[in-house]
C-alpha cells in the first residue's frame, strides 16, 4: 500500500471514530434531556391523577402534598423504608396524603402476590393499614397461612377473608397496580412518586426535605 493510501485509510478511520463519539454524546445528551424535562424541569412531574387509583390512603386526604408509594410485602428495601415512613406519618400526617399501591416483583419474591392481595382483602372490611403494619413487621412469614391467622389477630371476619383472599377476588386489582407502576417508570420497590416527581432509596431527612419544599410552594 503506497503512502498516500495509508494516510487517507488512517484519516478515514479518525474521522469514523470521532462521529461515533459524537452521536453517542448526542444520544446521551437527548435521553437526559428528556428524563429531566419528564420529571424535573419547569416545577412540573406526573399529573397526580395519573397516579393515585382507589388505593388505600391516610393523612390528610385534602394535602397539599401526596406521597403515592409502590411497594412489596416481601421486598427488603420496603421493610427498611417502614420505620422511615412510619416517622413520617408521625410528623406530617395532617399535612400529607399518604396512599399505597401494590408493586409485587413476584419473580423474585414469591409470597408478594398473595400478601399483596390479603392486603386488599383487609382494606375491604376496612383494615388495611393495621393489616399493612402486621406485614411488614412479619416479613418473613407471609405464608397463606399466616396471611389467614394475622386476618384473625387484627379481628378481621377470618371467613370473609378466607374467601376473598382464596377466590384472588383482588389479583386484577394487584395486577393493574403493578402495570400502573412500570407504565409510570418504576423498575422496584419501594418506588415514591411526592406531587408527581419520583424518588426512591432516601432518609427520613431527605423525604423531609422535599415534603418541606412542596408545602413551601
Amino acid at each position: 500500500m503506497s503512502k498516500l493510501k495509508e494516510l487517507k485509510k488512517a484519516k478515514k478511520e479518525e474521522n469514523g471514530f470521532d462521529f461515533t463519539y459524537v452521536f453517542l454524546g448526542i444520544a446521551v445528551l437527548f435521553v437526559l434531556g428528556i428524563i429531566y424535562f419528564a420529571f424535573f424541569a419547569g416545577g412540573g412531574g406526573i399529573d397526580t391523577a395519573k397516579i393515585v387509583d382507589d388505593d388505600p390512603v391516610k393523612g390528610n386526604t385534602n394535602a397539599k402534598v401526596t406521597i403515592v408509594e409502590f411497594s412489596d410485602f416481601q421486598c427488603p428495601a420496603c421493610g427498611a423504608m417502614y420505620p422511615v415512613l412510619k416517622q413520617l406519618d408521625a410528623e406530617f400526617s395532617d399535612r400529607v396524603k399518604f396512599v399505597y399501591r401494590d408493586f409485587p416483583l413476584t419473580s423474585i419474591h414469591p409470597f408478594a402476590q398473595k400478601a399483596a392481595e390479603a392486603s386488599e382483602c383487609a382494606d375491604k372490611q376496612g383494615k388495611f393499614w393495621v393489616f399493612h403494619d402486621k406485614l411488614f413487621e412479619n416479613q418473613q412469614n407471609l405464608a397463606i397461612s399466616d396471611l389467614k391467622q394475622y386476618a384473625v389477630d387484627l379481628g378481621l371476619d377470618s371467613g370473609q377473608f378466607n374467601q376473598c383472599l382464596d377466590s384472588g377476588e383482588f389479583a386484577n386489582e394487584v395486577a393493574k397496580d403493578a402495570a400502573d407502576a412500570q407504565s409510570l417508570g418504576a423498575t422496584g420497590t419501594p418506588t415514591f412518586f411526592i406531587n408527581g416527581f419520583r424518588y426512591s432509596g432516601m432518609s427520613f431527612e431527605q423525604f423531609k426535605q422535599v415534603i418541606d419544599r412542596e408545602l413551601a410552594k
